[in-house]
């Protein structure tokens, strides 16, 4: 029988196949299968702080592309598993290799410094001996969410969850009557704490099936998070929030790795897409080296008094938009200042965490494979859209994000900065109409067909172009499950002010145009419950309750706050990524006012 060997490692060292394969005590290599599984590089001080979010994704997509087709061809073999990474990523990694494959957990002993599979008990007279936790016998209804506490290298204090999870409705402690970092020296016993789990997760299937959430706390050796992840069905537990530990810092406890139900259901890319992510990525380059950089030349010929100067085709016209031009508007800088000059895009790397990265010091882009993959196949299916100009203006926007001169969005400050949407949202909305009118100007200088049919229709078409290159970041091949208030309010802002244009009588003037941009809309939508996930906080989009829908503006100094007709496809536009059903519901609500 073959054996699957994984090595997964993130802390501190690397874990060779040579030690693998000295653990296994199996000579022959045809029957070994070694696979190099690194899932990042942190010592353990850093625990705490790693972006869980962005290691859980780049995860999904090692396991699809390297291990999924070694299971799925080996589908007798036995998983040998060689863990050293922090709980949530192993329990991530458990639940994704799922209970198809028998496994041996293998831990590196602490002392002997050695994988072993089995090794002595702690102490002569030790006594493994699990406290079971008291399940309820009868169903309990209601909503609210599950507290778990396994602890066997240390009992897991409950006030110390408490500070991250202040009232569940129930909470269940799996715990030894003698915790001890050696506790789970055999395999017999990793399987006992496993099996005192999946009686935790049979009761919440059976018994609590109300309840929304299932929040985990893990003190145990590197191996046991990995079996307890295979016990995992998406299906059936839908949510399971992970938590790292750090005994220096309050709360004790934060949010890792939600594992939820579409992280298991995105599609990998085929060899197909990742050629023609391959080819888009090749011709956005040669735009950026041969059009935009002639562009900005062209830009930084002459002196401007400002950023909409230089984007006006005559100082008449200029002067007609100069009303509207207020602070912050007015200090903008002009794309010459922005680092689009001396960039490049990096053309062998393709998997790119978060869809995309700028580095500094090389003047790179990188492009993921992904995202570039999902941008084609959303644009090619919507004849308004360019995929060229959607090259175009992704690059517009993020440069004014990261130029000095721009938003000073480095990494050091983009890192987390999810949690500040209020601040975000502003930026994102200056960084996209900056980006449309820089647009504007490149196409007045390289495709004047564009402009042909009038600005309302040059600008409407922009706009649908830059919100299907939105969609292209969340778009994983499945219908979502929640969105995040800010990312649901900058597709509202965007969608209102396309309906704005829209409306623009005849085919629209630059004045027009820049008085509706410059005007930054304020919508809200609510009524549906929401989700606090790694401090950032979520719409679920799998209900219906119309009656508590609402949306809110404030317009022309005055508060509007009903619920149009159409309200049900704000929700379902955003659950099927789709911009026409919200674009439905704005209309409804912009004829009421």
């Amino acid at each position: 029988m073959k054996t699957v060997v994984i090595a997964h490692y993130g802390i501190d060292r690397k874990i060779t196949s040579d030690e693998c394969v000295e653990a296994l005590g199996i000579k022959e290599s045809p029957e070994i299968e070694f696979v190099d599984f690194e899932a990042g590089h942190a010592k353990l001080s850093e625990l705490y702080d790693l972006p869980f979010e962005n290691i859980a994704l780049a995860q999904q997509r090692k396991f699809a592309e390297i291990l999924k087709p070694v299971l799925d061809s080996n589908p007798d073999a036995h998983v040998a598993y060689f863990g050293l990474t922090p709980i949530p990523v192993a329990f991530h990694l458990g639940y994704l290799v799922g209970n198809t494959h028998t496994y041996t957990i293998y831990q590196l002993h602490h002392k002997q410094n050695k994988w072993l599979a089995e090794t002595a008990m702690p102490y002569d007279g030790y006594k493994f001996e699990i406290i079971q936790p008291s399940l309820p016998k009868e169903i309990q209804k209601g909503k609210g969410d599950v507290t778990v506490r396994i602890g066997t290298s240390f009992n897991i204090d409950p006030q110390a969850t408490y500070e991250v999870i202040v009232n569940p409705a129930n909470e269940f402690d799996i715990s030894l009557i003698t915790p001890h970092v050696d506790s789970l020296f055999s395999q017999a016993n990793i399987q006992a704490v496993a099996e005192s789990f999946q009686e935790v997760l049979n009761t919440y299937a059976n018994k609590l099936t109300d309840r929304e959430q299932i929040h985990l706390f893990i003190a145990g050796s590197s191996g046991l998070p990995f079996a307890l992840g295979t016990r995992i069905n998406p299906t059936i537990y839908p949510y399971v929030q992970t938590y790292q530990f750090s005994r220096d810092h309050t709360p004790k406890y934060r949010e890792a790795i939600l594992i939820s139900r579409e992280i298991n259901d995105r599609t990998p890319l085929t060899e197909e897409d990742k050629e023609q992510a391959h080819k888009l990525r090749e011709a956005w380059e040669t735009q950026l080296q041969n059009k935009i950089k002639p562009f900005i030349k062209l830009i930084t010929g002459r002196k401007w008094n400002d950023w909409v100067h230089s984007i006006c085709e005559s100082d008449e016209e200029y002067n007609s938009l100069s009303l509207y031009l207020k602070k912050p508007w007015s200090d903008v800088i002009n794309i010459g200042l922005t680092t689009l000059k001396d960039d490049k895009i990096d053309l062998n790397q393709n998997n790119i965490e978060d869809g995309f990265e700028y580095i500094e010091k090389t003047n790179s882009w990188l492009l993921d494979d992904g995202f570039l993959s999902c941008v084609k196949k959303r644009l090619e299916k919507n004849k308004n859209t360019d995929i060229m100009q959607a090259g175009r203006l992704f690059l517009f926007h993020e440069a004014l994000h990261y130029s000095s001169d721009g938003h000073k969005l480095t990494r050091e400050v983009a890192n987390g900065i999810g949690q500040f949407p209020k601040v975000i949202e502003e930026a994102d909305y200056q960084a996209d109409v900056w980006a449309l009118l820089t647009e504007y100007k490149y196409c007045c200088v390289y495709e004047t067909d564009k402009l042909k049919n009038g600005l309302k229709e040059f600008f409407c078409n922009a706009i649908e172009t830059a919100a299907e290159t939105m969609w292209s970041f969340m778009d994983t091949g499945i219908e979502l499950s929640a969105v995040q208030i800010r990312g649901m309010n900058r597709f509202l802002n965007w969608y209102w002010q396309w309906i704005l244009i829209e409306n623009i009588k005849g085919k629209g003037t630059l004045a027009d145009i820049v008085q509706i941009l410059l005007d930054k809309p304020i919508i809200e939508f609510a009524g549906v419950p929401l989700d606090l996930r790694g401090y950032r906080t979520y719409f679920k989009l799998n209900i219906r309750q119309q009656s508590r829908m609402q949306i809110s503006a404030f317009i022309r100094n005055r508060v509007y706050r009903f619920a149009p007709n159409e309200i049900q496809n704000i929700v379902d536009g955003f659950r099927q990524l789709n911009g026409e059903k919200i674009k439905i519901a704005l209309k409804s609500y912009q004829v009421s006012l």
